[in-house]
């Protein structure tokens, strides 16, 4: 059963794909009637394949898509969806993250890669999996939209960084590391060696990452931030590479002749 759910998780992801670049819309009975099933006997069966979706998206660490592009016959989102098991007040975050977040060809594909790592796992046992090897998962699928003013950008330094509180904590950077680290960079993304994007004043426009993330206990220091274009960053962060990422761009700061 499980290796059907995938096969039939594979179409459904092609077609959500296909009706986001149209801009149409989908519920659990038009879905069904493009995999050929009938859609008063299967829409419960297409839910399941949308939740097995759902669980490679939070595993990618991208907002759950199939949520909130395939609703029910009433065209709203599943309202049974998110109901049990679930921290109180977690569910309006979750929904509220994805209805607001754009989905890119890269979040198609992260998903779809995380999809075949979950390979041969039903609905259930994939977000089983998930919720083992993603501790912060709550945390993650009910984060406010993510904000490139307020990333990792403004990152001399501090093995303990001061917090501020908003809704949550919100670590302090001491901004001497982010412009020693720019300024060393000189434009060109330490991992890809490409050249930022020009700003309006003629310089090169690139981001600082903190490779371990200073929640996970990461330090303010240039030893742990590297400057990368905007595409790298964002896989570091919501790629389906990105622990491979980090094991690549640890090894980079560590050839630095400077640090």
């Amino acid at each position: 059963m499980s290796l059907v759910q995938h096969k039939e998780a594979q179409r459904v992801l092609q077609i959500i794909r296909d009706a986001h670049k149209e801009h149409g819309n989908l519920n659990y009975g038009s879905v069904a009637r493009k995999l050929g099933r009938d859609p008063k006997t299967n829409s419960r069966t297409v839910a399941q394949v949308c939740d097995l979706l759902d669980a490679a998206a939070a595993y990618a660490g991208v907002p759950l898509l199939a949520l909130v592009k395939v609703k029910n016959a009433s065209d709203i989102i599943n309202p049974m969806a998110w109901k049990k098991n679930v921290p109180a007040g977690i569910r309006n975050k979750i929904i509220e993250r994805s209805v607001n977040h754009s989905f890119t060809e890269s979040d198609f594909d992260a998903i779809e890669n995380s999809l075949v790592s979950l390979e041969g796992l039903g609905n259930r046992r994939a977000w089983e999996r998930v919720k083992k090897l993603r501790p912060d998962l709550w945390e993650q699928l009910s984060a406010p939209p993510f904000n490139p003013r307020q990333d990792a950008i403004d990152d001399f330094g501090s093995d303990e960084p001061d917090q501020h509180e908003y809704s949550g904590a919100k670590y302090a950077r001491d901004p001497k590391v982010r412009d020693e680290v720019l300024a060393d960079a000189n434009g060109r993304c330490e991992y890809c060696k490409e050249i930022g994007f020009l700003r309006p004043n003629g310089t090169a426009y690139l981001e600082t990452h903190h490779i371990i993330a200073l929640a996970s206990d990461g330090v303010d220091r240039v030893s742990n931030v590297i400057a990368v274009c905007p595409s790298h960053h964002r896989e570091a962060h919501f790629g389906a590479r990105r622990t491979q990422l980090e094991r690549e761009l640890i090894l980079l700061v560590k050839e630095r002749d400077w640090v």
